[in-house]
């Protein structure tokens, strides 16, 4: 194991289930950090899986960097998972449950979102505490865009982090509000604050 020097940050990796929104808000979020040391992730082995088949490859990605000597516990390296609940937890919830405690014993983070990762951006503007169709996601932030004079909302944009960072703070409050009423089955919902907060942490 290579280890690294004094001082220096842990690694974080954030494996991405998607390979637009999520990877491009992180991206963005390292940049304006200028932290080398966040690691976005996509690969094909990630995307688009179910929940238990995506930390499954998670826990065979931690292994395969283990051996190569690109992450170590001994130095606080941690590895993210950003993922949709989607209808996974309707449709096999004690399924859900063992994947989640499988990604906690392998000593994995998660930060899913109920139901998909464009409520954590719908969190940024106000507290939804009742469910929304996953179709008027866009359509409440193309509002809240107009609204507030941050441009023309499109799905998938590429530079969503700066018009968003300004309200950071109010998401990270709203979504810990929805986070306490309830576990990942709750919809709306979403843990994607925990990832948030902790890059904040170690890199601010």
């Amino acid at each position: 194991m290579g280890m690294k020097k004094i001082g220096m940050k842990p690694r974080i990796y954030i494996l991405c289930n998607g390979e637009l929104a999520e990877p491009q808000y992180f991206q963005d979020f390292k940049d304006h950090l200028k932290a080398h040391n966040i690691l976005v992730r996509y690969r094909n082995e990630f995307l688009k899986k179910a929940p238990w088949s995506f930390i499954e490859a998670a826990i065979k990605f931690k292994e395969e960097e283990q051996q190569k000597g690109k992450f170590s516990e001994e130095d606080n390296d941690q590895i993210w998972l950003v993922f949709d609940v989607d209808n996974y937890w309707s449709d096999n919830e004690n399924k859900f449950c063992d994947a989640l405690k499988l990604a906690e014993v392998n000593g994995l983070k998660v930060a899913w979102s109920n139901e998909c990762f464009e409520f954590w951006f719908l969190c940024h503007f106000g507290l939804y505490n009742s469910a929304i169709p996953r179709t008027d996601y866009h359509k409440k932030l193309a509002k809240h865009f107009k609204d507030k004079g941050l441009g023309k909302y499109e799905k998938n944009m590429k530079s969503i982090f700066d018009p968003l960072f300004p309200y950071q703070e109010k998401a990270i409050t709203n979504a810990k509000k929805l986070y306490k009423m309830g576990a990942v089955g709750n919809n709306p919902s979403t843990a994607v604050h925990l990832l948030v907060e902790e890059l904040g942490r170690v890199f601010r």
